[in-house]
């Protein structure tokens, strides 16, 4: 009998049975995720293999590129978190290959993905259009009461308010950088974190 995918689980449920005629890659629709940070708990309905070389078969990426992943397995569960935060507005894939094996030595048989994008709970948009002279970070977030963002892990940089969303002009911005944008309630609890790759 081969592997057959039981749960991913809080964002897809699979059910793969010997009757069940499936294309050779089986993708369910693209599931919005406001974790920039979300580990998937998959579980198995046979134990799988824990080597390496099998675990690092399964794979996230977006268009742009392939994540590093943090994956490991217990009895028929497999955790795979990845090493840097999913990055706001991207669209991603978790595949799980034909070839991956349970500790017996069966194969999956066919091609199992999940599509996802990052969305925000709070923060609906962000934007930091590159531009040399000064670029302008903007956010809409209706709900929030304040707005902070970081580059690449520096200071923290308070966002000015105007109606429902923040901006801030930036002077020195790089294609790629990394921005970590906040929001914050009228008591400065932190209501939402998310990350974004200036373009």
């Amino acid at each position: 009998m081969r592997l057959k995918t039981f749960a991913l689980t809080s964002c897809l449920s699979l059910f793969l049975t010997a009757s069940l005629a499936v294309p050779n890659t089986y993708a369910t629709s693209t599931k919005p995720i406001t974790d920039s940070t979300k580990p998937w708990t998959i579980t198995f309905s046979k134990d799988v293999s824990n080597e390496t070389a099998n675990l690092d078969q399964i794979t996230i990426s977006s268009v742009n590129k392939k994540l590093s992943l943090s994956v490991s397995a217990n009895s028929n569960k497999v955790i795979v978190k990845t090493k840097k935060p999913y990055l706001f507005g991207e669209r991603y894939t978790l595949t799980i290959p034909a070839s991956f094996l349970a500790n017996n030595g069966k194969e999956l048989k066919k091609n199992v993905t999940q599509d996802f994008e990052i969305t925000g709970q709070y923060i609906k948009t962000i934007q930091a259009i590159l531009n040399p002279f000064l670029t302008n970070i903007s956010i809409t977030a209706p709900e929030a009461t304040f707005a902070s963002y970081s580059i690449n892990g520096g200071s923290t940089i308070n966002m000015i308010r105007n109606l429902s969303s923040f901006s801030k002009g930036q002077i020195g911005l790089l294609k790629g950088d990394l921005l970590k944008v906040q929001v914050f309630d009228e008591t400065k609890e932190i209501l939402e974190t998310h990350y974004y790759e200036v373009k």
